[in-house]
């Protein structure tokens, strides 16, 4: 098998320079052997001997120590791109990149390292993103360290490291791994170790006011004003309240609303005006009102009718869910799913209606979708992970593939995450 072998663009310019600035010294002594040699050789060898022209102006200096800075407010095409880099864990990263910029070498707005599997968030309302990773003494071994890293979002500068006591959930990416409070006051970080629990950092002062342990429930899904909601093992809630300094203050259990045995649901809901929409494993839809202070279970509805069961539609990928800002979810579906297809992903995107508990559009996933997310703004568009860890940006009124981007330092862009 032959490769085709290209040089990395910073080696190549390195050689580009070396040549030229060989090219403008000047001319070294040439022993007199030599210089007969080289005036009886080919032309292109007599070009060596050339003498730098003294009439040339000299090489502007060239200005050192420019940065560059980002908007304080992301345009709604720029997207966070959690890339795991699976192929190492060690290389993994967050990837800032703009899906409507057409040339590539300006496609990229930024990167930050995210090692070990890490944990990514962007706050909203302020001007900063959030990194939870992990890191061994020695690389691949020896104590491991769990840190909170928090960068300022316009010159992705490092802010502040918060080395953590517990262990955090390290799993595969997902969007709720770490979130805020209402009012991103808290921040708040999933534990499995494997106890379970989550540890809530005020993000005023940068600093960890504590963990609180849920036995037996898993994930911080933010509640009310100062409230997390995590998911039992038993297909209960367990919501935690906390009080206006982050310290727990009560906890209360909400009762079992799925079989976790034979009706399982995936853990990774997708969000409209604070209810959260869990889609499970055949095709049903559970809604968990998350406005108040205590999670409230709102009941269920199938997407499916009759026909479709039968034909074996069942919902599947890994960040499989997502919701544009009209308020439609967006649910990638696998016409030949069956019992261990739930992260295989699928064939179609369907567009749901909640409120009217309908589905309004089918989208082809024109290379397959694994994971799907929807960009900000009255016209958004769908971003699809495909088989290819590619992303196919899709115009969701028309179904329309406009593009696929590749080659941007992709190797499993499991999640995508909207950009502010």
């Amino acid at each position: 098998m032959f490769m085709k072998i290209k040089l990395p663009r910073t080696l190549l310019s390195s050689l580009i320079i070396s040549v030229f600035m060989t090219g403008c010294t000047t001319h070294p002594e040439v022993p007199l052997e030599a210089d007969a040699a080289l005036s009886s050789t080919t032309p292109e060898h007599a070009a060596v001997t050339t003498k730098v022209d003294p009439t040339l102006p000299p090489l502007p200096i060239e200005k050192t120590g420019n940065v560059d800075v980002l908007p304080a407010k992301y345009p709604e095409s720029w997207i966070f791109v959690d890339e795991s880099s699976f192929t190492s864990m060690f290389g993994g990263k967050v990837i800032i990149l703009d899906i409507n910029e057409p040339k590539q070498s300006k496609r990229i707005k930024g990167t930050a390292d995210k090692n070990l599997l890490g944990n990514f968030a962007a706050a909203k309302t302020r001007p900063e993103f959030y990194i939870v990773e992990s890191f061994h003494s020695r690389g691949s071994r020896g104590p491991k360290i769990d840190v909170l890293a928090i960068y300022d979002k316009v010159t992705l500068t490092p802010i502040k490291e918060i080395t953590l006591e517990h262990t955090r959930l390290q799993s595969l990416p997902r969007r709720d791994a770490i979130t805020f409070s209402a009012d991103e006051k808290f921040l708040y970080i999933a534990n499995f170790s494997p106890a379970s629990s989550f540890t809530v950092v005020n993000l005023d002062t940068h600093e960890v006011v504590g963990t609180v342990g849920t036995p037996g429930c898993v994930l911080p899904f933010p509640t009310g004003k100062r409230s997390v909601t995590s998911l039992c093992s038993n297909g209960s809630l367990l919501t935690t309240i906390l009080d206006e300094n982050g310290v727990k203050a009560s906890q209360q259990r909400v009762a079992p609303f799925f079989d976790t045995d034979k009706t399982p649901i995936f853990e990774r809901p997708a969000y409209i005006d604070n209810i959260a929409y869990f889609p499970s494993f055949e095709g049903e839809i559970h809604a968990i009102d998350l406005s108040g202070e205590v999670a409230e279970y709102k009941g269920k509805w199938s997407l499916l009718n009759e026909e479709q069961k039968a034909a074996g539609w069942r919902p599947g990928g890994l960040a499989l869910a997502d919701t544009d800002e009209q308020g439609l979810m967006y649910l990638i579906m696998n016409a030949n799913g069956f019992d261990g297809s739930q992260t295989h992903g699928g064939d179609q995107v369907w567009v749901i209606d909640v409120k009217t508990q309908t589905r309004i559009a089918t989208i082809d996933a024109p290379n397959w979708a694994v994971s799907v997310a929807v960009t900000r703004g009255k016209e958004p568009k769908l971003v699809v992970t495909n088989e290819e860890m590619n992303l196919d940006i899709i115009n969701p009124k028309t179904g329309e593939l406009e593009k696929t981007i590749s080659d941007f330092g992709n190797i499993t862009p499991i999640v995508i995450h909207k950009a502010y």
